[in-house]
Protein backbone atom coordinates (compact mmCIF):
# COMPACT_ATOMS: atom_id res chain seq x y z
CA UNK A 1 0.00 0.00 0.00
CA UNK A 2 2.75 2.46 1.01
CA UNK A 3 4.85 1.65 -2.05
CA UNK A 4 1.82 2.13 -4.28
CA UNK A 5 1.10 5.57 -2.77
CA UNK A 6 4.70 6.74 -3.16
CA UNK A 7 4.82 5.31 -6.66
CA UNK A 8 1.63 7.18 -7.59
CA UNK A 9 3.02 10.44 -6.15
CA UNK A 10 6.31 9.99 -8.03
CA UNK A 11 4.48 9.29 -11.30
CA UNK A 12 2.12 12.23 -10.77
CA UNK A 13 5.01 14.69 -10.34
CA UNK A 14 7.30 13.16 -12.97
CA UNK A 15 7.15 15.04 -16.25
CA UNK A 16 5.14 12.89 -18.63
CA UNK A 17 6.65 12.81 -22.10
CA UNK A 18 8.92 15.73 -21.19
CA UNK A 19 5.99 17.97 -20.21
CA UNK A 20 7.65 20.12 -17.55
CA UNK A 21 4.81 22.67 -17.63
CA UNK A 22 2.36 20.03 -16.38
CA UNK A 23 4.69 19.25 -13.46
CA UNK A 24 4.99 22.97 -12.64
CA UNK A 25 1.20 23.34 -12.56
CA UNK A 26 0.96 20.29 -10.28
CA UNK A 27 3.63 21.60 -7.91
CA UNK A 28 1.86 24.98 -7.70
CA UNK A 29 -1.38 23.15 -6.92
CA UNK A 30 0.21 21.11 -4.11
CA UNK A 31 1.91 24.21 -2.67
CA UNK A 32 -1.44 26.04 -2.69
CA UNK A 33 -3.13 23.09 -1.01
CA UNK A 34 -0.37 22.95 1.61
CA UNK A 35 -0.65 26.68 2.30
CA UNK A 36 -4.45 26.43 2.64
CA UNK A 37 -4.13 23.43 4.95
CA UNK A 38 -1.54 25.25 7.07
CA UNK A 39 -3.82 28.31 7.34
CA UNK A 40 -6.70 26.06 8.40
CA UNK A 41 -4.58 24.44 11.12
CA UNK A 42 -3.27 27.82 12.34
CA UNK A 43 -6.80 29.26 12.52
CA UNK A 44 -8.05 26.15 14.33
CA UNK A 45 -5.41 26.44 17.08
CA UNK A 46 -5.80 30.23 17.28
CA UNK A 47 -2.50 31.32 15.70
CA UNK A 48 -4.12 33.32 12.89
CA UNK A 49 -2.71 36.73 13.77
CA UNK A 50 -3.28 39.48 11.20
CA UNK A 51 0.25 40.78 11.79
CA UNK A 52 1.64 37.59 10.21
CA UNK A 53 -0.51 38.03 7.12
CA UNK A 54 0.46 39.99 4.04
CA UNK A 55 -1.18 43.41 4.12
CA UNK A 56 -1.30 46.20 1.55
CA UNK A 57 -1.85 49.71 2.95
CA UNK A 58 -5.50 50.59 2.52
CA UNK A 59 -6.38 47.21 1.00
CA UNK A 60 -7.95 45.67 4.11
CA UNK A 61 -11.51 46.36 5.12
CA UNK A 62 -12.67 47.43 8.58
CA UNK A 63 -12.54 43.82 9.82
CA UNK A 64 -8.81 43.52 9.15
CA UNK A 65 -9.28 41.07 6.27
CA UNK A 66 -7.16 41.87 3.24
CA UNK A 67 -7.96 40.76 -0.32
CA UNK A 68 -4.27 39.90 -0.65
CA UNK A 69 -3.22 37.59 2.16
CA UNK A 70 -1.58 34.21 2.67
CA UNK A 71 -5.04 32.66 2.58
CA UNK A 72 -6.09 34.24 -0.71
CA UNK A 73 -2.68 33.49 -2.24
CA UNK A 74 -3.13 29.86 -1.17
CA UNK A 75 -6.54 29.83 -2.85
CA UNK A 76 -5.12 31.38 -6.01
CA UNK A 77 -2.25 28.86 -6.15
CA UNK A 78 -4.62 25.96 -5.53
CA UNK A 79 -7.03 27.05 -8.28
CA UNK A 80 -4.28 28.07 -10.73
CA UNK A 81 -2.29 24.86 -10.33
CA UNK A 82 -5.25 22.47 -10.30
CA UNK A 83 -7.13 23.86 -13.28
CA UNK A 84 -3.88 24.61 -15.12
CA UNK A 85 -2.72 21.00 -14.76
CA UNK A 86 -6.10 19.64 -15.88
CA UNK A 87 -6.14 21.85 -18.99
CA UNK A 88 -2.46 21.14 -19.68
CA UNK A 89 -3.02 17.39 -19.43
CA UNK A 90 -6.01 17.50 -21.77
CA UNK A 91 -4.93 20.08 -24.39
CA UNK A 92 -1.14 20.44 -23.94
CA UNK A 93 -1.45 24.19 -24.52
CA UNK A 94 0.53 26.32 -22.05
CA UNK A 95 -1.17 29.71 -22.76
CA UNK A 96 -4.63 28.12 -22.52
CA UNK A 97 -3.68 26.30 -19.29
CA UNK A 98 -2.21 29.50 -17.79
CA UNK A 99 -5.31 31.54 -18.69
CA UNK A 100 -7.73 28.94 -17.38
CA UNK A 101 -5.62 28.48 -14.27
CA UNK A 102 -5.46 32.24 -13.64
CA UNK A 103 -9.23 32.54 -13.95
CA UNK A 104 -9.80 29.63 -11.59
CA UNK A 105 -7.17 30.98 -9.20
CA UNK A 106 -8.92 34.34 -9.01
CA UNK A 107 -12.26 32.65 -8.32
CA UNK A 108 -10.85 30.33 -5.62
CA UNK A 109 -8.86 33.21 -4.06
CA UNK A 110 -12.03 35.34 -3.95
CA UNK A 111 -13.98 32.48 -2.37
CA UNK A 112 -11.27 32.10 0.31
CA UNK A 113 -11.37 35.87 0.91
CA UNK A 114 -15.13 35.94 1.42
CA UNK A 115 -15.02 32.88 3.69
CA UNK A 116 -12.32 34.49 5.87
CA UNK A 117 -14.21 37.79 5.88
CA UNK A 118 -17.32 35.94 7.02
CA UNK A 119 -15.36 34.31 9.84
CA UNK A 120 -13.94 37.67 10.94
CA UNK A 121 -17.47 39.11 11.11
CA UNK A 122 -18.39 36.31 13.53
CA UNK A 123 -15.74 37.38 16.02
CA UNK A 124 -17.20 39.33 18.90
CA UNK A 125 -15.30 41.69 21.17
CA UNK A 126 -16.70 41.18 24.66
CA UNK A 127 -14.35 43.66 26.32
CA UNK A 128 -16.43 45.93 28.52
CA UNK A 129 -16.33 49.60 27.50
CA UNK A 130 -17.74 51.93 30.17
CA UNK A 131 -18.63 54.49 27.47
CA UNK A 132 -21.37 52.13 26.30
CA UNK A 133 -23.30 52.95 29.49
CA UNK A 134 -23.86 56.63 28.58
CA UNK A 135 -27.58 57.26 28.13
CA UNK A 136 -28.56 53.94 29.72
CA UNK A 137 -31.08 53.78 32.57
CA UNK A 138 -30.07 51.84 35.64
CA UNK A 139 -30.81 51.60 39.35
CA UNK A 140 -29.08 53.25 42.30
CA UNK A 141 -27.59 50.21 44.01
CA UNK A 142 -26.10 52.10 46.96
CA UNK A 143 -27.43 55.58 47.91
CA UNK A 144 -25.68 58.27 45.90
CA UNK A 145 -24.80 61.30 48.04
CA UNK A 146 -24.93 64.78 46.48
CA UNK A 147 -21.63 66.02 44.95
CA UNK A 148 -19.41 63.38 46.58
CA UNK A 149 -18.21 59.83 46.03
CA UNK A 150 -19.77 56.82 47.68
CA UNK A 151 -22.75 55.73 45.60
CA UNK A 152 -23.10 52.89 43.14
CA UNK A 153 -25.41 52.13 40.24
CA UNK A 154 -26.27 48.93 38.42
CA UNK A 155 -26.92 49.08 34.70
CA UNK A 156 -27.17 46.64 31.83
CA UNK A 157 -24.50 47.34 29.20
CA UNK A 158 -23.21 45.05 26.47
CA UNK A 159 -25.71 42.37 27.53
CA UNK A 160 -24.44 42.18 31.11
CA UNK A 161 -25.25 43.76 34.44
CA UNK A 162 -22.42 45.98 35.71
CA UNK A 163 -21.99 47.85 38.97
CA UNK A 164 -20.25 51.23 38.75
CA UNK A 165 -19.28 53.98 41.18
CA UNK A 166 -21.62 56.94 40.75
CA UNK A 167 -21.65 60.70 41.33
CA UNK A 168 -24.66 63.01 41.21
CA UNK A 169 -25.44 66.71 41.77
CA UNK A 170 -28.35 65.64 43.95
CA UNK A 171 -28.83 62.86 46.48
CA UNK A 172 -30.45 59.75 45.00
CA UNK A 173 -31.86 57.02 47.24
CA UNK A 174 -31.09 53.34 46.78
CA UNK A 175 -33.51 51.70 44.36
CA UNK A 176 -34.32 54.84 42.33
CA UNK A 177 -33.98 54.81 38.55
CA UNK A 178 -31.04 56.84 37.20
CA UNK A 179 -29.76 57.84 33.77
CA UNK A 180 -26.03 57.80 33.12
CA UNK A 181 -24.86 61.19 31.80
CA UNK A 182 -21.12 60.86 31.41
CA UNK A 183 -18.05 58.84 32.31
CA UNK A 184 -15.84 60.59 34.88
CA UNK A 185 -13.33 57.83 35.65
CA UNK A 186 -12.26 54.29 34.82
CA UNK A 187 -15.21 52.86 36.74
CA UNK A 188 -17.16 56.00 37.73
CA UNK A 189 -20.12 57.67 36.04
CA UNK A 190 -22.16 60.83 36.63
CA UNK A 191 -25.91 60.18 36.87
CA UNK A 192 -29.24 61.97 37.31
CA UNK A 193 -32.69 60.75 38.26
CA UNK A 194 -34.39 59.12 35.30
Amino acid sequence: MTNTLFQWIAEWFAPSEGNVALTIFRVISVVGFGMALLQLVLRTVGWDHHDTDIQIDGAGDHDGVSPISWTTLAGFALGFGSVGSIVMEKYANIPLAAAAGAGAGLVVGAVFYFIMRGFSLLKEDNTFNIRNTIGQVGTAYIRIPARTHGGQVQVVAQSRMVTLAALSDEEIASGEKVRILEVVGADTVRVERA
